[in-house]
């Protein structure tokens, strides 16, 4: 009985660090809106410091309407309702597929990196 008390015990124990350091490493999550040519950075939490750049590696792209990026090279567009990131090599992949009357918070935290 003592033995399977002190498991649970550990089990917990190694459960609540787990969650303890993944709440400690990342603050924010961002994502890039585009909606009708215009991109907004909409940030889930505190926003990073410094000057956050559209069209950059790990970059995640929420698409409200069909529309070019802006910063991004020439012919760069996207489907509406559709969610990408951009790979190292700055191409585009798919990763999701959302609700257009989702509010943009909801997605920041759903899909931002």
């Amino acid at each position: 009985m003592l033995r399977k008390t002190a498991l649970t015990g550990l089990c917990t124990a190694l459960a609540l660090s787990g969650l303890l350091a993944a709440a400690c490493g990342k603050a924010h999550r961002q994502i890039v809106v585009i909606d009708s040519g215009n991109a907004e950075i909409v940030t889930w939490g505190p926003p990073p410091p410094g000057h956050q750049e559209i069209w950059a590696p790990g970059r995640t792209l929420v698409f409200r309407t069909s529309s070019p990026v802006p910063g991004a090279p020439a012919g760069v567009t996207g489907q509406p309702g559709r969610v990408y990131r951009l790979d190292k090599s700055m191409k585009m992949k798919e990763v999701g597929k959302f609700d257009p009357k989702v509010p943009n918070d909801t997605l920041a935290y759903q899909f931002g990196t």
